[in-house]
């Protein structure tokens, strides 16, 4: 949690087997109760909350990767342009009620923080941007990665970016004039 936030006091209740768990995971974190509850309060109302009702759901991780790797190359190509064009945009509009170039970004910062497909890195010299996707579920993910934000920018933004996709990661850059 950032310092310079301004915050508020709050008392509230909790089950004592709650408040159990709390305290273990904090200490095996080397962190407060505090900031655990902070961090998970920050987490729904930045994501869950949003996620929730327009229907994510939760998977283990290997468990997708056995469902992305069962498709062909085509099939994942079609899956992430069809989606690509109609979710980002959607779920831009509904977390941040409109559609800019940083509220776009700002989406998919989200979106890789609390999904836990990946991890992502924007880097800008307020012209030229380059966002690093990193993850571990393999290339068919990279490809569905990359033609899903690609097709996303194009529909949502009018951007076509240049794209570099490896077994891991997948780089996209473009220039905003």
């Amino acid at each position: 949690m950032k310092t310079d936030q301004k915050t508020i006091t709050r008392t509230i209740r909790l089950p004592s087997r709650i408040d159990d768990i709390l305290q273990k995971d904090a200490k095996e974190k080397r962190t407060t109760v505090n900031s655990l509850i902070s961090t998970a309060l920050t987490k729904y109302a930045e994501w869950d909350r949003y996620a929730e009702s327009i229907g994510f759901i939760s998977l283990q991780r290997n468990e997708f990767k056995l469902i992305i790797d069962s498709l062909d190359d085509e099939k994942i190509k079609r899956i992430a342009e069809e989606t690509g064009s109609r979710i980002a945009k959607e779920l831009t509009m509904f977390i941040f009620k409109k559609v800019t170039l940083d509220t776009f970004l700002s989406m998919n910062s989200l979106w890789f923080r609390y999904s836990g497909h990946g991890t992502a890195e924007i880097e800008t010299d307020e012209r030229n941007y380059t966002i690093v996707i990193h993850h571990e579920l393999g290339r068919k993910w990279s490809t569905y990665v990359a033609h899903f934000a690609s097709q996303a920018l194009k529909s949502t933004l009018g951007i076509v970016p240049k794209i570099n996709i490896t077994e891991y990661s997948v780089v996209f850059e473009f220039f905003v004039p």
